[in-house]
């Protein structure tokens, strides 16, 4: 009976990965470490009381490449909830419309937000949160009005700037409750333009109209 054939050993050694590679996991490495230390001081000091200097330093990196990855404080605090947009990048392309304009570039924005391909966006999910997790509320309130809503309304100078700017916030919530979650049959089954428009008239007249 003829002896089992042994297949030659394999002396070859492993490829090293491409020095793109290893910069590419580095970098996720790198964004995972800011990212974990950005949601622990938001939850516990909030966003107001927490730099990006402190983050930076429990994330053992430099604060400017903190601003190199997010932009700013307000894009960090996007990205540890995965919001789909860029606050500093809305309110610059909703000022740059001027006032007339501020209704209906909000709730386009908002709507387009919420939903996509006539679906509910992955982004509902911290709004879900927020109505049962005090700290998910918090980070709610903190993007949706400080860091996007109050800066618009702040700028173009009306009286009673901090009311009408929660106001703003609360009709654009308002429509997600009503149409997600408590799913009002009329809200739920309007069309986006349709809900666009009534909205955008609201949020036009919170924004620049007499208050009372």
């Amino acid at each position: 009976m003829a002896a089992p054939k042994i297949p030659p050993l394999d002396t070859s050694l492993p490829s090293a990965p491409s020095p793109g590679a290893t910069r590419s996991r580095d970098g996720e490495a790198t964004r995972a470490t800011i990212l974990a230390a950005a949601r622990a001081a938001f939850d516990e000091k909030g966003y107001a009381e927490t730099s990006l200097r402190e983050i930076a330093r429990n994330a053992g990196v430099r604060p400017s490449l903190i601003v190199h990855f997010y932009g700013s404080k307000a894009g960090l605090l996007a990205a540890t909830v995965e919001w789909p947009f860029d606050p500093d990048t809305v309110v610059r392309e909703v000022l740059a419309q001027g006032p007339d304009h501020i209704g209906e570039r909000l709730a386009d924005v908002f709507l387009q937000t919420w939903e996509k391909d006539g679906r509910p966006n992955s982004a509902l999910t911290l709004l879900h949160a927020a109505c049962e997790r005090p700290e998910a509320a918090t980070l709610m309130r903190e993007l949706f009005t400080t860091c996007v809503v109050h800066p618009i309304v702040t700028a173009i100078g009306p009286e009673q700037a901090d009311l009408r700017a929660s106001l703003v916030a609360s009709h654009l919530l308002g429509l997600h409750v009503g149409r997600y979650l408590l799913t009002f049959d009329a809200i739920a089954k309007a069309d986006a333009d349709v809900l666009k428009q009534a909205l955008a008239s609201t949020i036009q007249h919170l924004c620049t109209g007499p208050l009372w």
